[in-house]
């Protein structure tokens, strides 16, 4: 008894041991060799390590410096193996064709050496594996993949990432055969070229990413059942297709403002395959009426079956939607209309039959256009269109609405008015000055720099002007050629140069003028030739650092239409708008107090009694120094609204309205400044005069101003001297002298 007791203790014991060891046998094992030194990875190496083949489903080696090559064979000594992740390896440089592997659903090699895609095509063959395996994900980030080998990646995987690799260009059929849902290339920065083709015959594709890459066009090919499209921060892409291309998009992520316009406004972005799509939808409307008046009035009739209202373009081989456009436009009569489009895009099948025990019944028919845009319903001739519409991002906003260059027709007329005359006023300022180079003195000199100054704004506003013209009613077609071509930095440049030298030139010509009239009797106290040269000398080299900087990357000139660096991203952008901001109103705070002071000296406010004529004078110098101030406060204006909404972030004014002040504030001392301060005083006209009198035209008017006997002082007589070139000055010297000998003469302007 005993001994049958411990026979039946030893073989409770023996089963239990062999049950246990078949349930080890059974579990899966992850393999993670972290910081390896081996050099090839085999099946051998992973026994070694203690592991059994069989039950492995999960390898992951990570940190292996001296990793240089896979013995793929062995791979399938683990049947199991469900995923491989490989990372940090630096030397392992390629992989060979991986073998039938049907467990396997994750592949992984990242931050590694690879300089190619591995095959994959044979991991789920389907001679060896009949179900339908997939990847799911296929990840070779951070390599050094510059090719992708042909048929690599024919498989069926639900993700595939190449981001941030070497690439440089996505050959044709690179993906033939292959069904993938979601296919990345974020970060290759020097993917420039996709083939046309390149994603042509993969018919699942969902997701595709091509952010920061440097492309400059996208294919469409293959793209049809697209949902999500990611290209953000690739300021190269010039173009965006149509949306007519795109049937299931959804989602756009992209890098312009203007590319969200052309799916906003499609008639505009691709007027052809607009009308082609307005030529299906009359076509249908058409189908649509007939077979509602070839039903019969009394008869009541039941569908029996109806296939669905079809626009099927022709599948034909090698032709393309240029070949149907071509047979729309070769088509004379509706004869040959019907015979190239009604029979050929239109298919409808079914029966009806007379059933007096049923009400007339009308069944919808729902389409989706073969174009992508539009679903489109149709009711027995009851028609009606429900457009599809697709986010996307970057969406318009205040600083780059859907617009052309001038927005409104009425600021697009009246911005030639302005540059005409900012324009004639400038060029005959300098016209007259320059020639008069003999008599030059410090405001003479000054007024040379003001004039030129104001006709870069001009020419500023000339160059906005065209490309409105040219691009009006598609500014978007044409807004990546402008904002990133050389014309917007130009103009940008222009404008920024032009505003900061107009104002150090008017703040040196107001002091001029203030220590001219204040210390009148004091010569040395005035500004001299020479250091009225240094000082503009140092307003140039200030007007172009400002200018420049946003060509060098501080700020930018290609932020908007209007070519004016309003974005700020970082401090930088914030401390440059807010020099540009804090000088201008310094500028204008001087300059409003050196008038002030100009008033005060020339006795305002006191009470000259019965001497009225003076009082007169004082006014009229009063009203004159206003208006140089308020010109000057409305030109500042735009730089004041803008320099605030580039450090707040926050548009104070859109662009739209901004435009506004832009054409009617903004060059305001362009035009007004060449007749403030030169063309309506004294000297100017006779400095024109006697250029006109060199000509051996007009002697009349020599002697009519006597020219010959009274001429103006030169700069040899007095180089310092003011010269009546100011019409203050003119008016102030006149006053004192005359309010010196009689207190009640008149005081000519």
């Amino acid at each position: 008894m005993y001994w049958r007791l411990c026979i039946w203790a030893i073989a409770l014991i023996l089963l239990g041991s062999r049950e246990a060891a078949s349930h080890t046998m059974s579990e899966s094992v992850s393999v993670v060799l972290h910081q390896t030194n081996m050099t090839r990875l085999t099946a051998k190496a992973i026994h070694a390590a203690g592991y059994h083949l069989h039950r492995v489903e999960h390898l992951s080696i990570m940190d292996a410096p001296k990793l240089d090559h896979i013995v793929v064979d062995d791979l399938t000594k683990m049947p199991n193996l469900k995923s491989l992740f490989i990372t940090q390896a630096p030397r392992l440089h390629r992989v060979s064709p991986l073998p039938p592997l049907p467990e396997l659903r994750t592949f992984i090699i990242t931050t590694s050496g690879l300089v190619e895609v591995p095959n994959l095509s044979h991991v789920h063959d389907k001679k060896n594996n009949n179900s339908l395996a997939y990847l799911q994900a296929i990840d070779l980030e951070g390599n050094h993949i510059k090719r992708l080998s042909p048929h690599a990646l024919r498989v069926r995987a639900d993700q595939v990432s190449l981001n941030y690799n070497l690439l440089e260009e996505v050959p044709a059929f690179a993906f033939k055969n292959a069904q993938i849902s979601k296919l990345s290339f974020r970060g290759n920065t020097k993917l420039k070229h996709i083939d046309e083709n390149a994603f042509a015959s993969n018919l699942l594709l969902r997701q595709l990413d091509l952010s920061n890459t440097a492309i400059t066009s996208l294919p469409t090919a293959g793209l049809q059942n697209l949902e999500t499209l990611r290209i953000e921060k690739t300021p190269s892409l010039k173009y965006i297709p149509s949306i007519y291309e795109f049937q299931s998009l959804q989602k756009a992520y992209l890098t312009h403002h203007f590319h969200c316009c052309a799916f906003h406004f499609p008639e505009r972005h691709n007027p052809t395959r607009h009308k082609l799509y307005e030529t299906q939808i009359a076509i249908m409307q058409s189908k649509c009426a007939s077979a509602s008046q070839q039903k019969k009035p009394v008869a009541r009739r039941k569908k029996r079956s109806l296939a669905p209202l079809k626009i099927v373009m022709p599948q034909r081989k090698n032709d393309t939607t240029d070949s149907l456009e071509e047979d729309l436009s070769t088509a004379t009569t509706s004869e040959e209309y019907d015979a190239n489009l009604m029979d050929e895009y239109f298919s409808d099948s079914g029966s009806w039959e007379d059933d007096d025990d049923q009400g007339e019944f009308h069944e919808p028919v729902n389409n989706t256009l073969g174009t992508g845009f539009a679903i489109v319903s149709a009711e027995c001739g009851n028609f009606s269109i429900s457009p599809r519409k697709v986010e996307c991002f970057p969406a318009p906003d205040a600083l780059n609405p859907c617009e052309d260059v001038m927005g409104w027709s009425w600021l697009r007329a009246s911005v030639w008015f302005v540059i005409t005359a900012a324009v004639v006023g400038n060029v005959a300022v300098l016209l007259v000055l320059l020639t008069n180079h003999t008599e030059m003195t410090v405001p003479r000199f000054l007024m040379c720099h003001l004039a030129f100054s104001d006709l870069c704004t001009g020419l500023y506003l000339f160059m906005l002007a065209v490309v409105d013209l040219r691009s009006y009613g598609e500014f978007f077609n044409y807004a990546y050629d402008w904002q990133y071509g050389v014309g917007c930095k130009i103009a940008g440049f222009l404008s920024v140069f032009s505003g900061q030298l107009s104002v150090i030139t008017l703040t040196i010509v107001t002091l001029e003028r203030w220590f001219a009239i204040t210390y009148a009797i004091y010569l040395e106290r005035r500004i001299s030739l020479s250091a009225a040269a240094k000082i503009m000398m140092g307003g140039w080299l200030y007007s172009f650092l400002m200018a420049g900087l946003p060509l060098v990357g501080v700020s930018d000139y290609s932020s908007t239409s209007i070519c004016l660096p309003v974005e700020s991203k970082d401090v930088g952008d914030a401390v440059y708008q807010g020099s540009i901001f804090i000088v201008s109103a310094l500028a204008w705070v001087t300059i409003v107090v050196c008038y002030v002071q100009i008033y005060r000296s020339l006795g305002g406010g006191e009470s000259y009694g019965g001497r009225g004529a003076a009082a007169a004078a004082e006014r009229r110098i009063a009203n004159k120094m206003a208006l140089l101030i308020g010109t000057d406060l409305l030109c500042w204006a735009p730089v004041a609204f803008f320099g605030i909404t580039a450090l707040a972030g926050v548009p104070l004014v859109d662009v739209s309205h901004g435009k506004v002040l832009l054409v009617f504030f903004y060059p305001l001392n362009a035009c007004a400044n060449p007749f403030l301060y030169a063309i309506l005083t004294k000297q100017y006209r006779r400095d024109l005069i006697t250029l006109i009198a060199r000509t051996g035209h007009c002697t009349w008017l020599v002697e009519k101003y006597k020219l010959a006997a009274t001429p103006p002082p030169t700069a040899h007589t007095n180089p310092s001297a003011p010269a009546q070139l100011m019409p203050l000055v003119d008016s102030v010297t006149y006053q004192r002298s005359q309010s010196q000998c009689k207190d009640s003469s008149e005081v000519p302007l």
